[in-house]
């Protein structure tokens, strides 16, 4: 039975190990924290009374094939510190809760490590406010994850209940000053889901996307212009200037690109999209298994993974949404199958 450690157990790397233990690998995923899941862990389905198509449905599956597949060994609370040996035959340096030890005899490596979000990097939004009606997506999704299914009655539990919310785009993404000069791929999607569900359960609300592109394509199919008008959702084409919080409102500057000139928006909900960035971890696997880093900070291989037999599996590339992570990671798990 040929042995795989993977390292990193979000979406990505448990993907990849349900697909192998499947196929009767020996697999052992290295978590560093006490449990899988990744980012994707603090996710809520978007639903209301329809399926907004978050793929989240998948994600539940995906780990339930993992914690049930006696083929799969979880070590949580473990940090690779070293790599030694050759293709086919690679110890993995650990450490586990203060002791050091090794994962001998592995045949293949899997890096499945993942990303960061931009609102847990140190840098952060400076000109942003400490007030509760300002938010990342992540706080959004916090307070509206354990509501229960297309509940009418769920508020958000502000102190204020609120009539208006302005989404801004691409923030941690598309800018060089915050070292992100691409698209992050997933925001656009994201934060539509997170418009419908306020739509949904406060129907009056007005809603404002600030976007600096509209990501179309994909899986959600509908994201379009003409169904954002249908849904009441009001798209603005630029990057706010500057954003203060007020006693009564939060006050949004912007830039008007059709009258050409500054305008500004009120609102009782702002909502800070979260960019796709690399952790900073890559830099240490790049020197530890011999990988290069992009201009950006992800990784991607120097020698053909079928020589090495350390393949790259998920955002650890780059940005992905949850759909193109389970199709990438199954694709790293075959291309493993058929290099045997």
């Amino acid at each position: 039975m040929k042995k795989i450690a993977i390292i990193g157990g979000g979406i990505a790397g448990s993907q990849t190990a349900a697909v192998l233990a499947d196929k009767g690998y020996d697999i052992t995923i290295v978590e560093k924290s006490d449990s899988i899941g990744g980012n994707i862990k603090d996710f809520g389905c978007k639903a209301t009374d329809l399926c907004l198509q978050d793929n989240l449905c998948l994600v539940d599956d995906v780990f339930n094939l993992v914690n049930d597949n006696e083929n799969i060994n979880l070590m949580f609370n473990t940090r690779v510190n070293d790599l030694s040996g050759k293709p086919g035959c690679y110890s993995l340096g650990i450490e586990r809760e203060g002791v050091f030890s090794s994962i001998d005899n592995l045949d293949y490596i899997v890096l499945a490590t993942g990303y960061t979000r931009w609102s847990d990097l140190e840098t952060g939004t400076p000109e942003v406010d400490q007030d509760e009606r300002i938010m990342w997506a992540s706080e959004l999704e916090e307070l509206i994850k354990f509501r229960k299914d297309h509940e009418q009655g769920f508020k958000l539990g502000l102190k204020q209940e609120p009539e208006s919310a302005v989404f801004i785009q691409c923030n941690g993404s598309r800018s060089i000053q915050e070292k992100a000069r691409y698209c992050s791929k997933i925001c656009c999607g994201y934060s539509y889901r997170m418009a419908r569900v306020l739509k949904h359960f406060y129907p009056e609300i007005e809603i404002t996307m600030f976007y600096m592109d509209l990501q179309e394509a994909g899986y959600l199919q509908e994201l379009n212009f003409q169904k954002l008008k249908e849904n009441g959702i009001d798209y603005i084409n630029c990057k706010p200037i500057k954003v203060y919080s007020k006693k009564d409102k939060v006050n949004i500057f912007y830039e008007d690109q059709n009258k050409g000139k500054k305008d500004s928006l009120k609102t009782d909900l702002l909502v800070l999209s979260e960019g796709v960035h690399p952790k900073e971890v890559n830099e240490d696997w790049s020197r530890l298994f011999n990988l290069q880093l992009d201009q950006y900070g992800f990784l991607y291989p120097i020698e053909a993974e079928e020589k090495t037999n350390i393949y790259l599996a998920g955002t650890i590339k780059g940005p992905k949404d949850i759909a193109f992570t389970i199709s990438d990671s199954k694709n790293v798990a075959y291309k493993i199958i058929n290099n045997d």
